[in-house]
């Protein structure tokens, strides 16, 4: 079995003590997460990778058949066990560390590719963790959306690509456009079976922190989101891994 990767489940438990999802606007995009994702996984075998502070893991534990976590921090994890006491298992331990006893129909990575800083790998990894023709239901931060581009407007950025105090905070080395999540999805031996953004965010997290912003111009936002994918503040793709596929070597 590997060594645990000590310098990361570090890295992972500082964020853990510093960030709670449901108390930043990571709550809200969480929640719009679960409406694209939960109707395609509803009555599956279902492994979600990263879980937080369980936003998105309370809305999969209603649709899904079985539910079974791995999140490589212990205080997320001890939370979302307590939150969400029907999921199947939770498993503290890094992706490239985990393997399912029994393989899923799919896999939900929200929010975590980003994180990464081989997330090429590490899609790998989670394919072997379902069965063949299974997938991963995959939503990233989309770097052309709309606040970006309203930095470099205000000359606050040179490029949309730019690294945000944000993404320094929260150890965040990815920077996806829909072309680049495809081509790493593509180098994992992944086939995109469906994709759409979501949400027009105007502002950065920070003002939309402060904005009291009621349920029916969310919903307007994440349906503009829908209508202008490049202009959204979140991706999501769904792919496929090969029906041939040879299952990995038990030990």
């Amino acid at each position: 079995m590997p060594k645990p990767d000590q310098p990361r489940f570090g890295v992972l438990e500082t964020i853990a003590q510093q960030h709670d999802t449901r108390r930043d606007f990571d709550g809200v995009l969480a929640r719009y997460t679960a409406r694209i994702v939960c109707p395609r996984v509803r009555g599956q075998r279902v492994i979600e990778a990263g879980c937080s502070t369980g936003v998105v893991t309370e809305h999969l534990v209603a649709v899904a058949r079985e539910l079974h976590v791995v999140e490589g921090s212990q205080i997320y994890a001890d939370v979302v066990r307590a939150l969400c006491p029907t999921i199947t298992s939770m498993t503290c331990a890094l992706f490239n560390d985990y393997q399912p006893v029994e393989p899923a129909e799919a896999v939900v990575a929200a929010g975590v590719l980003h994180h990464l800083n081989d997330p090429v790998s590490e899609l790998k990894q989670m394919a072997t963790w379902v069965v063949p023709g299974g997938s991963i239901h995959i939503t990233v931060p989309n770097m052309t959306s709309l606040h970006r581009r309203l930095g470099v407007a205000m000359a606050l950025n040179e490029s949309v690509y730019d690294t945000s105090p944000r993404n320094r905070q929260f150890a965040q080395p990815g920077r996806y456009d829909a072309e680049r999540l495809a081509r790493d999805i593509a180098a994992a031996g992944l086939e995109i079976v469906d994709r759409c953004g979501f949400f027009l965010k105007p502002f950065p997290h920070d003002i939309m922190n402060r904005i009291e912003l009621p349920e029916p111009v969310l919903a307007g936002l994440f349906e503009l989101g829908v209508q202008l994918p490049e202009l959204a503040t979140q991706l999501y793709v769904e792919a496929r891994t090969s029906v041939a596929r040879t299952a990995p070597d038990r030990p």
